[in-house]
C-alpha cells in the first residue's frame, strides 16, 4: 500500500504507505471467483466465539494489530471505513474497494486446519476489476474463538498474523517465535525481530532498522497468493 487510500505499489521498496480497514457484513460471497469459500458467505463477525466478543471489542482487536504493524514501520494505519456492503472483490465502481482491506468472518473448514487467510496487498489497477479483493482477511467461523484462554484460539494474534498477509509478509518457515510462522500455537501478540525487519523492508521504519532478513514477500504476481494460519498440529 502506498501513502493514501486504495493505491498500491509493485516495486519501489521501501516506501511509506497507508491502508484503510473495514468489517464486512454478513451475506456477503466471492465476487471475483478468486475465493476458495465456494458459495459461502459471510455471517455477523461479532458472532465469533459465540459471545465472548462484542462488536467494538473486535474492532478494537483489528485497530490494535494494525497500530502494532504501523509502530515499527513507515506503514500508517488509516483507520476504519464504512464497509462497501458488496460482495469480496466487487469492482471499485460497486464498492469493493471499501476498505483497502475488508475483514469477515466466513466458513472455512470446520474446527480442523485452517484457522484464517488474507489475500496480498493490491488493487484492481494492478489486478484487474475483481482485484480489490487484493488485501482481504477472511476468519474461520466455525472456530472457538476467544482470548487464548479455557480452550479457546486467540482471535488478537490470528487477525495480527493475517495482518502482516494484508501488507505484503509471507511465512517465516524458522523462526517459531516470529509472528509470521505459518502455525498457531498460542498467543503472541507482540512483533518478532524478524516480522519487524519484513515490515521495515516494505514500510521503511520509524524506528531503529532491525538488521536481519525479513519474511519472505509476497510478489505482486496475481490475487491468488493467500497466506494461511493453520493450528500447529497441521505442520508436515
Amino acid at each position: 500500500w502506498d501513502p493514501g487510500a486504495n493505491t498500491a505499489r509493485v516495486g519501489g521498496f521501501p516506501a511509506a504507505g497507508g491502508a484503510t480497514w473495514s468489517i464486512m457484513g454478513a451475506g456477503l460471497s466471492d465476487a471475483s471467483g478468486n475465493d476458495p469459500h465456494g458459495s459461502a458467505s459471510t455471517t455477523d463477525i461479532a458472532l465469533l466465539g459465540s459471545g465472548f466478543f462484542t462488536l467494538a471489542a473486535i474492532v478494537a482487536i483489528i485497530d490494535n494489530a494494525m497500530d502494532i504493524w504501523a509502530s515499527v514501520s513507515g506503514f500508517i494505519n488509516l483507520g476504519q471505513v464504512a464497509d462497501g456492503n458488496v460482495g469480496f472483490g466487487a469492482t471499485e465502481a460497486n464498492g469493493g474497494h471499501l476498505g483497502d482491506i475488508r475483514i469477515g468472518a466466513i466458513f472455512m473448514d470446520g474446527q480442523s486446519n485452517v484457522l484464517a487467510h488474507a489475500f496480498q496487498p493490491g488493487t484492481a489497477s494492478i489486478f484487474g476489476s475483481t482485484g480489490t479483493i487484493a488485501g482481504d482477511m477472511h476468519i474461520d467461523n466455525s472456530e472457538n474463538w476467544g482470548d487464548g484462554t479455557n480452550g479457546t484460539l486467540d482471535l488478537h494474534t490470528v487477525i495480527l498474523h493475517e495482518l502482516g498477509h494484508s501488507l505484503g509478509l509471507g511465512h517465516n518457515l524458522t523462526d517459531t517465535n516470529a509472528t509470521m510462522f505459518p502455525s498457531y500455537s498460542g498467543v503472541d501478540r507482540t512483533l518478532g525481530a524478524d516480522d519487524i525487519a519484513g515490515i521495515q523492508s516494505i514500510y521503511g521504519s520509524s524506528i531503529a532498522p532491525v538488521p536481519l532478513p525479513g519474511a519472505a514477500l509476497l510478489f505482486l504476481s496475481g490475487i491468488g497468493v493467500l497466506g494461511f494460519f493453520r493450528r500447529k498440529q497441521s505442520r508436515g
